[in-house]
């Protein structure tokens, strides 16, 4: 790891006082990845500040190591307010460790609600923009205890502004933050919306973009420099000593937002994740291509879970929602449930325990009261269950009675149920099969260049630990092949004189 230069200390603040207990009472997954990243100072960017991208680590070995890491975060530093499943598969220029992917598709927990109040700043035309931290901490206080906010959790002065901070626990384990499904995450952003507009309509500046899951914010105990300031937190206690943590559905209830809390089975759920790295017992074989409708239904269902979480659950047939458009009923959307669920290879059982929950929330809960009215749920799972194969739906014909328009698809991240020209946007960002290899290829030949004695299983593990999806030792022998590193018979190996760069046609045989 490269020594970090010396940064430009503030006249009074001149010694590192970085306060890792907040951090790790934020990141309670020890599995959980925590990102830093840091601004500096860039007179060709846009507003003369950059971001540097330092590092990556796993809550339970930020302990150990944050002595050493802690020069990096003395000022206008940034962590991760979320968990997330893993580093980049690259490392940070500026640090040489294992940088920050921050997306939300990578996120593994869900750790806090937040809002920032951009406060200090008299020069904006913002109502409560001229408070000082103090005066809007304080209203953020009265505002708390006089109901219109969930009481924080975490209160921060970050500078010029505030942060306020809502802990989050998993509903069925109360000492682990909930995970990050995409029906929770569409969740959390309600709940974070929410806070914003309740404390902006009193005045106070909450910022109207600090909504998303995958948000930085200040460092505990950093300096913000322009302020000259040092970053503060104070976990917040009751008259009890206890601190507040959440439920999201606590949360959402607190805040007057509805919170459907069905889950897809578990089976499901592991269908419908990013695809992982890949072991076979065939090494070079393809994967089963019976996987493919079944991760269709998977992705149909959390899809369908994304939408019922937007729309606050689904209404009875004819029924209107805020957004003017009509509810195809309740009975429909059990179906369609039904019949991803079969498509994902569920059983009866699990469909039927799966549908309960969601008939639990909706409005009015499924069945009505009135007997007779609604036909049971035995009745649809033995609809969806009693042909040879799971009937199909095409994605225009459920955007069309789930009114999904291309707006929406987009603002939910939906992966299947959306109109032709967004899923045509999503394929265009994805990188081709030739810059993908040449991207492996490209890591393959800085890992020769640190390491020696590379074998093809070393470098199959060195894939996988670096996000490269499939990729086996058998392809691993390919890309050394192609780099011109030959192997022996004792399992090592040794680069040729000239390594030839991989071509277009190499890479394009590769994926043949």
């Amino acid at each position: 790891m490269t020594q970090p230069p010396r940064p430009l200390e503030p006249e009074d603040e001149t010694t590192p006082a970085l306060d890792l207990p907040t951090i790790l009472a934020i990141h309670r997954d020890p599995g959980g990845y925590v990102g830093f990243l840091r601004k500096v100072e860039a007179p060709s960017a846009i507003g003369g500040k950059a971001w540097e991208n330092l590092f990556s680590i796993r809550a339970e070995e930020l302990g150990s190591m944050f002595p050493e890491l802690a020069a990096w975060l003395i000022h206008d530093s940034y962590f991760t307010i979320g968990s997330f499943y893993r580093a980049a598969p690259f490392k940070s220029p500026v640090t040489g460790l294992p940088a920050v992917w921050r997306k939300e598709k990578q996120l593994r927990s869900l750790n806090a609600c937040y809002v920032d109040l951009d406060c200090g700043r008299p020069e904006l035309d913002e109502p409560g923009a001229a408070l000082t931290w103090r005066q809007a901490q304080h209203e953020a206080e009265m505002l708390a205890d006089a109901g219109v906010i969930p009481q924080p959790s975490i209160m921060a002065r970050s500078g010029r502004g505030v942060y306020l901070f809502w802990l989050l626990r998993d509903v069925k384990d109360p000492a682990s933050p909930p995970r990050a499904w995409p029906e929770k995450i569409e969740l959390y952003k309600k709940c974070n919306r929410s806070l914003n507009d309740r404390l902006r309509a009193r005045q106070l500046p909450a910022d109207r973009a600090a909504i998303d899951a995958a948000r930085v914010l200040r460092v505990p105990g950093s300096v913000h420099t322009a302020a000259r300031r040092r970053v503060k937190y104070v976990i917040q206690l009751d008259e009890n000593g206890r601190g507040f943590v959440y439920t999201l559905p606590e949360l959402a209830k607190a805040l007057d937002i509805p919170a459907p809390g069905a889950e897809l089975p578990a089976q499901t759920r592991e269908l419908a994740q990013p695809p992982k790295y890949r072991k076979t017992k065939n090494p070079g074989s393809a994967p089963l291509r019976s996987l493919g409708p079944k991760k269709l239904g998977a992705l149909r269902a959390q899809d369908l879970l994304i939408i019922q979480q937007w729309r606050g659950g689904f209404l009875k047939r004819g029924m209107i929602y805020p957004d003017g458009k009509s509810s195809p009923g309740r009975r429909f959307i059990l179906t369609l449930y039904a019949d991803f669920l079969r498509g994902a290879g569920e059983t009866r059982a699990a469909t039927l325990a799966a549908l309960h929950e969601m008939a639990r929330d909706m409005k009015p809960p499924y069945p009505s009261d009135s007997p007779g009215q609604d036909p049971p749920l035995e009745n649809i799972i033995e609809a969806a269950y009693s042909k040879e194969t799971p009937r199909r739906w095409s994605s225009g014909k459920l955007c069309a009675l789930l009114h999904v328009t291309a707006d929406v698809a987009r603002e939910l991240d939906l992966k299947t149920i959306r109109p032709r020209p967004v899923a045509i946007e999503a394929d265009r960002e994805r990188p081709s099969q030739a810059e993908y290899v040449q991207e492996r290829r490209d890591f393959a030949r800085r890992y020769i260049e640190r390491y020696r004695g590379v074998t093809a299983r070393r470098l199959a593990n060195a894939y996988h630990a670096a996000g490269f999806i499939g990729a086996n030792h058998e392809t691993a022998n390919q890309d050394l092949n192609a780099l011109g590193y030959v192997m022996n018979r004792s399992g090592g190996g040794r680069p040729r004189k000239a390594p030839p760069s991989p071509t277009g046609a190499e890479s394009e045989k590769v994926r043949k």
